[in-house]
């Protein structure tokens, strides 16, 4: 008797099973969220004395339609940047104020399928944090040395009671065309290559100047100008070999390092000197 009540438990446990299989199994789209996979070749690059720039694949797959659009976007650690303005004063041209932009980051990389703009409006992408016009950007003003709005540490400077300010667009379209002369920062508006509506591609290019750091690459799907899904994975640049070995003991060990460098450039200078004396 108890044989046979496990036996009808078992079937009607695995009919439930098959019923809710079928069920999800005839519309799936409605079931669960759209999927989104992504990776890179390399998670880990390493700036060695001999590394000159090298290539990465960004690759991965998405349950798409025709029409569907991805956007890739790679960005390096934030930093501080310093733009500098110079004028002649008494016949001698100075730096007469400099702006440092805040929380700017070091690298930044967006690929899509088609232009942004044809993606999505401005809105679509402010909401979504994609192109250099939604990044968190705001600039402190320097004049004659002095601080005008606030420090690194977010506290406002003695004597000036001033914020950091917003930037205006033309002021963001000049440091995206600096930062683009440097080989930092770039769009590519036909950079992510699609196969079959399923399997995506771009090729990510990191200069020799590539900064160090945490970076984050970010995988955006929209249909329609609207986000469906996005996945974000990591990626690592940092120093190795004697390279890194140099570059720690230089900051670590600022003083020694100092002091080093002061006693191989007077042995260089002097024997530079005994050999062309010799001759």
């Amino acid at each position: 008797m108890i044989r046979r009540n496990l036996t009808s438990w078992r079937n009607m446990v695995g009919a439930a099973i098959l019923v809710t299989g079928m069920v999800i199994g005839i519309n799936p789209a409605n079931a669960a969220p759209q999927r989104l996979v992504a990776d890179l070749s390399e998670s880990e690059v390493k700036i060695t004395s001999s590394y000159h720039g090298t290539e990465l694949l960004l690759f991965g797959a998405f349950e798409g339609e025709n029409g569907d659009d991805v956007v890739l976007l790679v960005s390096g650690p934030n930093i501080r940047l310093a733009q500098r303005r110079s004028d002649k004063v008494a016949g001698i041209w100075v730096n007469v104020e400099t702006k440092v932009w805040e929380n700017a980051p070091s690298f930044y990389h967006v690929f899509s399928t088609r232009p942004l703009t044809e993606i999505t409006d401005s809105t679509g992408l402010a909401d979504a944090m994609i192109g250099a016009s939604a990044l968190p950007l705001s600039f402190t003003s320097y004049e004659g040395g002095a601080i005008s709005g606030q420090n690194s540490s977010g506290h406002d400077n003695a004597g000036n009671g001033d914020d950091v300010s917003k930037p205006s667009a033309q002021m963001i379209e000049g440091l995206v065309r600096n930062m683009k002369d440097l080989g930092l920062w770039a769009e590519s508006n036909s950079g992510v290559t699609v196969q079959r509506n399923t399997l995506f591609r771009a090729t990510l290019t990191l200069p020799k100047n590539v900064p160090t750091g945490d970076y984050e690459v970010r995988v955006v799907h929209f249909r329609d100008g609207t986000i469906l899904s996005e996945e974000t994975t990591a990626m690592i640049v940092k120093r190795a070999g004697f390279s890194a070995a140099l570059y720690n003991f230089a900051h670590e060990h600022s003083a020694l390092y100092g002091i080093f460098a002061i006693i191989f450039a007077v042995c260089s200078g002097w024997l530079a000197a005994v050999a062309f004396r010799r001759k």
